[in-house]
């Protein structure tokens, strides 16, 4: 038998088989091989209290929302930085191209405004490079 040791919102914090360990933690969901394979596989970090796993985000919400700004700002890095701080390329494109990169970089910073950060964020188009 194999057992999930969880924490108090039951995310998985290891995996022990009886076979294998003299000591089973507590807390402990005793799981069936089936359900312990499919957990591995799936890379399920929570266990329910039916024995079902699944992939659950445990960061708290300031957490979510660092992740986020570090998304957007790695974005305004790798894309945006290269086309508008580079004066040979943004010298090279229409001025239509420089107001969608305008926009576009603009929507970025704007991420963090949006009524369902961090939660679920709406990324901007990146527009093509002209």
């Amino acid at each position: 038998m194999k057992y999930a040791h969880i924490d108090s919102t039951n995310q998985i914090i290891g995996w022990y088989d009886a076979d294998v360990h003299a000591t089973i933690p507590t807390p402990n969901i005793a799981v069936d091989d089936d359900v312990w394979l499919q957990a591995l596989e799936s890379n399920h970090n929570k266990i329910n209290e039916d024995g079902t796993t699944e992939q659950a985000d445990f960061r708290t919400d300031d957490e979510k929302a660092e992740d986020m700004r570090v998304t957007r700002n790695l974005l305004l890095q790798m894309e945006v930085d290269p086309i508008v701080t580079n004066p040979l390329r943004w010298g090279d494109i229409t001025s239509a191209q420089q107001a969608a990169w305008a926009a576009y970089r603009q929507a970025l910073l704007d991420v963090p405004a949006q009524d369902t950060f961090p939660y679920n964020v709406a990324w901007p188009t990146k527009p093509t490079e002209g």
